[in-house]
C-alpha cells in the first residue's frame, strides 16, 4: 500500500468515525437541552420531524460514494466535509425533536433552543399592530439573539402564537417592545 492509499483510507475512516460520534451525541445533547430548559410551561404543536433520519442517511450515502471514485484529493476532502456537516445538522435537529415548547428557562421549537438571556429583542412585536403594516404573518415570530443571528419560530396557529407570547414576556419582560 502506498502512502497516498494510506491517507486516502485514513481520511474515509475519519469521516466515518466522524459520523458515528456526531450521532452518538444526539442523546446527551437532548439531555443538556432538557436539564437547561427546566420544566415545561406551554407545550407548542410542532410536527415532530423525522428529516434527520433522511439527512444522516444521505450524509452516510455521502461518504460510502466517495471511496466509489476517486475525485481527486480536494473533492474527496469537501464531500466528506459536507457529510460531516449535515450530520451535525441532523443531530441539532434530531436534539430538540419532539420537545418544543416554552421552558422556564428557554424556548425549544425544531433545531431552535434559545435561552432567555441570549434573545435580544422580537422585533415583530414592535410593527405587528402598526397600522401602517401590512402583510404581518401572526402565525410566526422573529427573534433576534444577542450575536446576531435571528431565528424564526412557526406557529400552528394564531391564538398559540398570541399564547406564547404573552407566556414568553411574561417570563423574559425586557423583550416588551
Amino acid at each position: 500500500m502506498t502512502i497516498e492509499q494510506i491517507l486516502y483510507f485514513g481520511m474515509l475512516a475519519a469521516a466515518l468515525v466522524g459520523f458515528i460520534a456526531i450521532l452518538c451525541t444526539i442523546p446527551y445533547r437532548r439531555k443538556k437541552i432538557i436539564a437547561q430548559a427546566g420544566s415545561c410551561l406551554m407545550p407548542l404543536k410542532v410536527k415532530r420531524s423525522k428529516k434527520w433520519v433522511a439527512i444522516a442517511v444521505a450524509a452516510f450515502i455521502l461518504i460510502l460514494i466517495v471511496p466509489l471514485r476517486n475525485y481527486g484529493w480536494f473533492v474527496n476532502i469537501v464531500l466528506l466535509g459536507v457529510a460531516l456537516v449535515a450530520t451535525e445538522i441532523a443531530a441539532r435537529d434530531a436534539s430538540g425533536s419532539g420537545k418544543a415548547g416554552i421552558y422556564e428557562n428557554m424556548l425549544i421549537s425544531g433545531t431552535n433552543a434559545i435561552l432567555w438571556a441570549e434573545i435580544l429583542s422580537l422585533p415583530t412585536l414592535a410593527y405587528e399592530n402598526d397600522p401602517e403594516t401590512s402583510q404581518v404573518d401572526f402565525k410566526t415570530l422573529r427573534i433576534i439573539l444577542k450575536n446576531g443571528s435571528e431565528n424564526q419560530i412557526l406557529f400552528e396557529s394564531e391564538e398559540e402564537r398570541k399564547e406564547a407570547v404573552d407566556l414568553i414576556l411574561k417570563l423574559a419582560p425586557s423583550l416588551r417592545p
